[in-house]
């Protein structure tokens, strides 16, 4: 029940659609590869609300996955510098996509769709906020390596207020399944 407010948001939200749909099957593969502990190494890419660090510090810290709500969530938190966020994903058979929720401290906001390109890369686009109010939106990928001990997240088109932002290229290492 503690996330039923999250699916709403997340079922209510849209992103726009081109060939971003998603079976019940790719969201089961997509959870099961992106559910475990991963170490982090993260480049910021914005002066982000509540890390208390600069665009272009570099951070550390743990990423968690597991598979919740019977098999019909995904929930993630990233911990890393003074930054938390906590992401819940799911398959919407409405729209055929696999939708994600994320809440970071500080007030960031966005809703996400990620669709399978290969076994190893899944495309993600998004649109959200700053507390500020300034939008962010983008497209990239997660790239899975390595039989799936490396993860990383990757985008050069990312803006934040309306302003091309760095490219996007963090790391994660799979320390526990």
């Amino acid at each position: 029940m503690r996330y039923f407010f999250a699916i709403v948001l997340l079922m209510s939200s849209t992103v726009s659609a081109q060939k971003k749909t998603s079976t019940l099957e790719d969201f089961q593969e997509y959870a099961k590869r992106m559910s475990g502990r991963f170490s982090s190494e993260i480049t910021l890419i914005h002066d982000w609300p509540g890390n208390k660090k600069k665009k272009g510090d570099v951070i550390h810290g743990v990423r968690h996955g597991a598979i919740d709500i019977d098999g019909s969530a995904l929930v993630l938190t990233d911990a890393a510098g003074a930054g938390i966020g906590k992401e819940i994903c799911a398959y919407n058979a409405a729209t055929k996509q696999i939708e994600s929720f994320n809440v970071f401290n500080g007030g960031t906001v966005f809703h996400a769709v990620t669709w399978k390109e290969s076994s190893d890369q899944w495309n993600w686009s998004l649109k959200g906020s700053l507390a500020n109010g300034d939008k962010i939106s983008g497209h990239g990928y997660w790239k899975f390596s390595d039989g799936g001990k490396k993860l990383e997240l990757i985008s050069d088109d990312f803006t934040i207020g309306g302003k091309q932002a760095d490219k996007l290229h963090d790391k994660y290492i799979r320390v526990a399944n």
